[in-house]
């Protein structure tokens, strides 16, 4: 299967062993069945938005009856979004754009800040510090509390499994007992894919994020001395200042259109 867009191949191979891909001809149907409410897991992907794309918002229909969310991609990384999209926005949906980023230059290697300890998360008590550090951050982000744990929790028991099988590590930031930040990696032998990055409130702009990226960065690469390390992120946001500061700049910048549901 060619996926055009590395933003989007690397979503698969993150979705790898809990995912499903259809090919329907004109488009394909990802299926996350253990994560319903995962939107970028459940899906329909089309090569481009025509002008009506009614047809596309009854694909995604006939392929998820029941959901509680609509999401469209596009394996277009040179769309600019246009008269289609306007449609899309008009029957609510938003229409987002993502920068896609990839390393370019040797990694701006940053030091670990005093009092910090960056280690592998690997026991049941730091699993549950990485899923109430998440939960946190998601609400802070205007996640509906009683129902934002749960689908965390949900994500996180996917992704211990794919931590157990080898292709992905999740690395911790310690400040003493606090749990300070924390992300994860996955690879192949082309990708190296950075994954839902949090750094707590209260210790933001101390350099703990570059150095985690620094921690996951030597892991996948050991494994995987090829792979092109991939971060999606605005490129303009304060988190892709930090990241183009450690050497990574915009590849491409991926288009979707997404009609929330909590």
């Amino acid at each position: 299967m060619i996926i055009r867009c590395l933003g989007i191949a690397s979503d698969l191979m993150l979705m790898e062993g809990v995912s499903t891909v259809e090919d329907c001809g004109d488009h394909k149907v990802i299926r996350t069945p253990s994560e319903p409410n995962f939107w970028f897991g459940n899906f329909v992907l089309f090569d481009a938005c025509p002008d009506e794309p009614s047809a596309q918002i009854a694909a995604f229909d006939t392929a998820f009856p029941g959901a509680k969310h609509k999401l469209i991609m596009w394996d277009d990384p040179a769309m600019v979004p246009g008269a289609g999209h306007e449609v899309l926005r008009a029957k609510g949906f938003e229409i987002e754009q993502t920068d896609v980023l990839t390393l370019t230059q040797p990694l701006q290697r940053a030091p670990v800040p005093a009092g910090i300890e960056i280690r592998a998360v690997k026991t049941d008590a730091e699993w549950v510090q990485v899923i109430d550090l998440q939960t946190e951050i998601g609400i802070e982000e205007g996640h509906d509390p009683a129902s934002h744990r749960p689908y965390v929790e949900q994500r996180f028991a996917t992704i211990r499994g794919q931590v157990e099988a080898g292709r992905c590590a999740w690395f911790g930031a310690w400040d003493g007992d606090t749990f300070a930040g924390d992300l994860g990696i996955m690879f192949n032998d082309q990708m190296a894919r950075y994954r839902l990055v949090e750094t707590r409130k209260s210790h933001r702009r101390r350099g703990i994020c570059p150095a985690l990226l620094c921690a996951a960065y030597d892991w996948a690469i050991q494994r995987a001395p090829q792979a092109t390390p991939i971060i999606v992120a605005m490129a303009d946001s304060d988190a892709g200042r930090i990241y183009r500061r450690c050497g990574f700049d915009v590849h491409e910048v991926n288009v979707d259109a997404v009609l929330k549901g909590y």
